[in-house]
């Protein structure tokens, strides 16, 4: 092969990858994520994380949208974090962002979530009760005021925020009062977040759940305390997620 010959064919390789690249839309995660989730991902599967830390969290968005739903979790800096990430079609998945809304404001429809008990080995009701206690809403923007009810935690008084913008919806989820677990205080007020969040990437959806707890790591609960927060979390999101 004459170097004219070579370097035509350099050239026509590199038009080719420029082509593929350009054809692929970049999903929004770092390297967080291992290989084996992110071909899960690519399969539409939904992946749970234990995080466990907010330097492990996987997005990775230039958008300030949700650069702000993360600051949520990022400012509380919790002693336990998990994620739940999944990914859809636009194209066949037109009405999501409505859907979800729908799904998210109906804080009745919350009771009777299953949620499996590791330690009891047995499905209970994530929530056993859930009313509306207050609702505004101005513009994009839907405030409500809930009383969750979650054994063994009792009532949980719960501040639910849900903001729409082009092409993305927030939701946030804050404790009003502290939480108590075999009699000991476990977490205090606004120490329990969970967001979830839908926001397009080309033609790609992103679901993304992210729930913290910031919760002392007393060595005779520890265990319990995560496993119970966490899977009840991850459990909601999921849930959601199923829904839509």
């Amino acid at each position: 092969m004459n170097s004219n010959k070579f370097h035509s064919y350099i050239a026509l390789l590199a038009v080719i990858q420029g082509f593929v690249m350009s054809t692929v839309s970049p999903l929004p995660f770092n390297k967080k994520l291992s290989q084996s989730e992110l071909e899960r991902i690519e399969k539409g599967e939904v992946v749970i994380r234990n995080t466990g830390s907010i330097k492990n969290i996987c997005i990775d968005s230039n958008d300030v949208n949700v650069s702000r739903a993360l600051d949520v979790i990022r400012k509380l800096d919790p002693s336990y974090l998990a994620e739940v990430i999944q990914v859809r079609s636009v194209t066949s998945n037109e009405n999501i962002l409505k859907n979800l809304k729908t799904i998210l404001l109906d804080i009745p429809s919350y009771v009777g979530i299953p949620y499996w008990s590791e330690r009891h080995q047995r499905y209970f009701d994530l929530y056993s009760s859930g009313t509306v206690v207050s609702r505004q809403e101005d513009g994009a923007t839907t405030h409500i005021g809930a009383k969750l009810s979650m054994s063994p935690f009792g009532d949980i008084h719960t501040d639910i925020l849900l903001q729409e913008s082009d092409g993305m919806l927030f939701y946030r989820s804050t404790n009003l009062n502290d939480l108590y677990y075999d009699g000991i205080k476990c977490v205090k007020e606004q120490n329990m977040k969970s967001v979830i969040m839908v926001f397009k990437t080309d033609d790609k959806w992103i679901l993304y759940g992210i729930g913290g707890v910031e919760a002392p790591k007393i060595f005779f609960l520890k265990n319990r305390i995560e496993v119970s927060f966490m899977n009840r979390i991850k459990t909601f999101c999921n849930f959601v997620f199923s829904k839509l």
